[in-house]
């Protein structure tokens, strides 16, 4: 008869130290056992579930056998629990019915769906977490778990449902780009004095921030019709969200995606700092598990994120009232 059991230390996984012994025999020992406690008779036991008495008593027997313990007196023509099958009785049909409770619910269709987001820090931080709330209030059946993360996602192995990433190949994954956003130089605006963009020889004396994996600047300064040594010393950060609080505080420009500065240039909190915006080829896009993306609160996630996207990015390219129309990206001057 198998035993299950666990390194006392809880080093294998199993129970740790004080937990209870995992000897448990087959749940359907169990249920066959309630079966037969609860009508107190093998036969009428046996009908409900669509075997023979026979087998139940089998049953009945291995269970007695793995718990070394006698659960039921065999009279002639009926069978009454013993004092320890009565009480054992009772806990299992207890322990029944909060699997079936449990099971229940899990399953059910009407109840809300968690999905867990698992997004960059800096686009989780500056643009999906002021969204979160609007979202949650119009979507009832479907609630958000955000985790904070730019670790490479495997959705065979994370508890995640959706992941939000910068690249442009994402073997194995359904992946859909937000859009195609632009990037633009920002700075914090009393750095621009009152000009509506830095002048050149300017740019070129201010620190230019940048994170590890940016875009390369030689793109936007032949757009921008500067010269490849057009801006000023270099300063690395790990991360997006804290080379922008840097930038917010005066200490230099950077080159930023729409997405991570758009709330903040509309506050006034940031300025950008020259009217050339370019598009390149990467960019953040929506992951998800191909078996699993389409599943329907996965799949309202997803369109929820890339509707976001599309309308914050049409807001950028919309003409604001009064102003002059807007140059193509990578020709305005």
């Amino acid at each position: 008869m198998a035993v299950l059991t666990g390194d006392p230390s809880g080093e294998d996984g199993g129970p740790g130290r004080g937990a209870p012994s995992a000897r448990l025999p087959p749940l359907n020992l169990f249920r066959v056992f309630e079966a037969a406690a609860r009508h107190a008779s093998f036969r009428l036991a046996a009908e409900e579930l669509c075997v023979t008495p026979s087998a139940v008593s089998q049953q009945i027997r291995h269970l007695e056998e793995f718990l070394e313990i006698r659960l039921f007196r065999r009279l002639t023509r009926r069978v009454e629990l013993t004092r320890e099958g009565a009480e054992l009785a009772g806990q299992v049909r207890e322990a029944l019915f909060i699997l079936t409770s449990a099971c229940a619910q899990v399953s059910d269709p009407d109840k809300p769906a968690v999905v867990t987001i698992s997004a960059t820090p800096a686009i989780a931080m500056r643009w999906l977490t002021p969204r979160l709330r609007a979202f949650m209030e119009r979507e009832e059946r479907v609630k958000i778990t955000l985790l904070a993360s730019d670790e490479p996602v495997d959705f065979a192995r994370q508890d995640v449902d959706v992941a939000i990433r910068w690249g442009h190949d994402f073997p194995g994954m359904r992946a859909e780009q937000l859009g195609s956003e632009p990037h633009y130089l920002v700075c914090a605006p009393e750095l621009l004095e009152g000009r509506e963009a830095i002048p050149r020889e300017r740019l070129a004396a201010l620190p230019f921030l940048h994170v590890r994996q940016f875009i390369p600047m030689t793109y936007w300064l032949e757009s921008a019709g500067l010269p490849t040594d057009g801006l000023g010393p270099r300063q690395l950060y790990n991360d997006a969200a804290l080379m922008l609080e840097a930038v917010a505080h005066g200490q230099g420009l950077c080159l930023a995606s729409h997405f991570l500065v758009e709330r903040e240039i509309r506050s006034g909190r940031l300025a950008r700092a020259h009217p050339t915006a370019i598009r390149v080829d990467e960019g953040y896009h929506v992951l998800s598990s191909p078996e699993l993306g389409d599943k329907p609160g996965i799949r309202t996630v997803r369109e929820w994120l890339l509707a976001e996207a599309g309308e914050s990015i049409s807001r950028h390219d919309r003409p604001h009232p009064g102003a002059p129309p807007a140059l193509p990206d990578g020709a305005e001057q």
